[in-house]
């Protein structure tokens, strides 16, 4: 029983939980089920989601440190910062193969899109160096890396909301829903921090 229980709390079973939007929605768009929009709607909504709860383990285990879903959170960040980029990845693969080189290269210049690049771009060495390997290997260096996923978490946040700016119903909403709780989370973090190293 108690093997049985480690099984479905462990972090295959979080794994695949967290890959089931994924996997669902890419085959839904290989059926024609679903459009590129929405297909792009999806993976950056996760991507952000996924960022966003990795943002908060530090500040929600300061705020409740005997709190078991604060050390759940605390335990399985590292997942959702993973996924976090596997679902970036996925939103730019197919961003790449639904346009010409030529427009990609054009809109590269695009604030909006530029922030995407960014976020993209500095979450290759953080997956890269996310594995138990790498953090022993790497020592104190492991975690001045892995602060630059606030650079990320910016470029994300910057991303969603111009790009939500651009459309009909023009609104950053979205971005804001997901990302005020992150900044209002951090400020206590920082100021939590602070507040012990003076005392």
């Amino acid at each position: 029983m108690n093997h049985l229980k480690s099984f479905l709390t462990g972090k295959y079973i979080l794994w695949l939980i967290l890959a089931i939007p994924g996997i669902m929605a890419t085959v839904n768009y290989l059926k024609g089920q679903l459009s590129y929009d929405m297909m792009m709607h999806i993976t950056g909504e996760f991507a952000g989601r996924f960022l966003v709860i990795s943002l908060i383990a530090t500040p929600i285990a300061l705020m409740f440190p005997t709190g078991r879903a604060a050390k759940w959170l605390i335990r399985n960040r590292r997942f959702f910062g993973v996924s976090a980029f596997a679902y970036t990845l996925l939103h730019t693969i197919f961003y790449v193969l639904e346009y010409p080189f030529s427009q990609i290269v054009n809109e590269f210049s695009e604030v909006s899109i530029l922030t995407g690049w960014i976020t993209f771009f500095v979450f290759i060495p953080l997956a890269i160096t996310s594995t138990d390997a790498a953090i022993k290997r790497m020592g104190p260096a492991w975690k001045k890396l892995q602060r630059w996923v606030y650079l990320a978490a910016v470029m994300a946040f910057a991303h969603w909301a111009l790009l939500g700016l651009q459309g009909e119903h023009a609104s950053m909403g979205g971005a804001l829903f997901h990302f005020a709780p992150v900044m209002l989370l951090q400020v206590y973090r920082v100021w939590k921090q602070r507040r012990e190293c003076s005392k």
